[in-house]
């Protein structure tokens, strides 16, 4: 499924655009499932991902303090998981997203609520 949350073909790393203020289109663009690991399927199923530089998916030789994977500071990772929740909350929840019923919906599904 493509993401709910970004085009693929905008060429764009989401992480650049959305908290860097830098639009620019980039060339090294990888998919990022938000939700990966065992829940990397239901990433794909409810388009949860977006596209990261690869300094903002893996980080570089010299490592990425912002980068999302290959990092032990997670606040990237986990503010891109709470920006997924909301997404999917406001697209698949019976419950108004942002209340504690969508909150509750989304942990039976994803196993943690990140909110």
């Amino acid at each position: 499924m493509k993401s709910i949350l970004q085009g693929k073909k905008s060429g764009r790393c989401y992480i650049c655009e959305h908290w860097r203020g830098d639009d620019s289109m980039k060339r090294d663009l990888e998919e990022h499932h938000i939700f990966y690991g065992p829940n990397r399927c239901l990433s794909e199923r409810y388009g949860l991902k977006v596209m990261l530089c690869r300094y903002h998916h893996q980080g570089d030789i010299h490592g990425a303090h912002d980068a999302i994977h290959n990092n032990p500071d997670k606040t990237n990772d986990i503010r891109l998981k709470q920006i997924g929740q909301q997404a999917w909350e406001r697209k698949y929840a019976r419950a108004e997203a942002g209340t504690e019923e969508a909150h509750q919906e989304f942990r039976r599904i994803f196993g943690k609520n990140y909110m």
